[in-house]
């Protein structure tokens, strides 16, 4: 049966007996098996819809449901627990996120698999790596451990691409001093650095007619944000999620 890995979140009532309860409920499944899990770890919250403290894991499960059926599965379990879904980032009894089935690469309406986010999410990675080390990233092409290395490095250097220099470099004056220890850079003016300097992200914003398009950025440190919603709150939640882990 194809090896799937989720991970668990999240910051209202007894979170540990949730987690308990939820896999608990998944393993009585009769084509769902739990087979391992990590030890659980507190996080602190990304955004600022809550400040309470959140927890985290991972479990490794074997299934012979397909992909949007154990999706279905997890929202199920999402619901029995008490998770109501309103605001993006805000407070929950229960997150359950697909991250991996195999390593297949698939996209529907409601799934995208793997998961878009938690190659860069230290919150993900770390109970991640303690279950999943050795397992390949289907699409970045490197292991759960060397995708949490690689957030570890320093300096942690984050690189903007797409937009018209004068805006990246407004960008960059913006984030500076919310981040001092990050290096912010401009993909277009460093595109030919060497590889020991290569930024930990690539933060895309750009369109199909920008230059660099995506197609050309390299794929592992690369991820495409939305130029329709706040470009700053974007990149904060993205280094919130890569660099405030605890």
């Amino acid at each position: 049966m194809p090896d799937c890995y989720i991970a668990l979140g999240g910051n209202q009532g007894n979170v540990r007996e949730t987690f308990s309860q939820a896999l608990d409920r998944l393993n009585q499944h009769p084509e769902i098996s739990l087979i391992n899990t990590s030890q659980w770890v507190e996080t602190a919250p990304v955004g600022s819809q809550t400040d309470a403290t959140f927890l985290n894991g991972a479990a490794h499960l074997s299934t012979s449901l397909l992909p949007e059926a154990l999706l279905a599965e997890l929202q199920s379990v999402e619901t029995e627990m008490g998770r109501v879904r309103e605001v993006r980032w805000s407070a929950r009894t229960l997150d359950l996120d697909l991250l991996l089935y195999d390593q297949l690469v698939f996209e529907s309406a409601g799934l995208l698999i793997p998961h878009p986010a938690f190659w860069y999410r230290r919150f993900v990675l770390d109970p991640l790596t303690e279950i999943a080390p050795d397992v390949l990233h289907p699409l970045k092409h490197i292991t759960i451990k060397q995708l949490r290395q690689r957030l570890l490095k320093q300096p942690f250097i984050f690189s903007i691409a797409g937009l018209p220099p004068d805006e990246t470099a407004a960008l960059i004056e913006e984030l500076k001093p919310q981040y001092p220890d990050v290096v912010f850079t401009c993909w277009e003016l460093t595109e030919n650095m060497s590889q020991a300097e290569e930024p930990t992200l690539i933060a895309w914003l750009g369109t199909p007619q920008s230059a660099p398009n995506w197609d050309s950025l390299p794929v592992l440190p690369r991820l495409a944000l939305s130029k329709e919603q706040n470009i700053t709150g974007q990149i904060i939640h993205v280094l919130q999620s890569a660099l405030d882990f605890q």
